[in-house]
């Protein structure tokens, strides 16, 4: 499946409105992901009840109407932790743009999965870190799921 836009324009697209954020970008970041978990739900006719409803739902928009990466897969671990893996990401290029110019990056996908899930299994989500092993657009963003 192919975007509807060229990944440069989006990377730098992503890159110039974080840019002219700037102070407030963090603070935007957080508003945005919350934004695009509440696009997502609306989307949806139940906000999906348990962790394997939700892994469907997250990983089916992220591959179709949403794919803003090649791949997206979510994982719950029995330790009471989830991570997203992502690879091919374009919001990425977009954050090394920026880094190569020297502002910080922003991912709202980081922010958008934590409200989603906090919202559809009703427990408080915290963002743990990323993990960034490969080239620019891999990366791990890891969860602690409150119990």
């Amino acid at each position: 499946m192919s975007h509807d836009f060229s990944k440069e324009f989006f990377a730098a697209y992503h890159a110039a409105v974080f840019e002219a954020l700037g102070e407030d970008a963090a603070k935007y970041n957080a508003r945005i992901g919350i934004n695009l978990a509440n696009a997502w739900q609306r989307r949806l006719n139940d906000l999906p009840a348990d962790p394997a409803e939700f892994k469907k739902a997250i990983e089916a928009y992220m591959s179709g109407p949403f794919r803003f990466s090649d791949i997206a897969r979510f994982e719950f671990n029995d330790d009471g932790t989830a991570c997203l893996y992502v690879k091919g990401c374009d919001i990425c290029h977009g954050n090394e743009i920026l880094r190569n110019s020297g502002k910080k990056g922003s991912c709202p996908i980081s922010q958008m999965v934590k409200s989603a899930m906090g919202k559809a299994l009703k427990t408080g989500v915290e963002l743990t870190g990323s993990e960034k092993p490969g080239p620019v657009g891999e990366c791990y963003l890891r969860y602690r799921i409150a119990r």
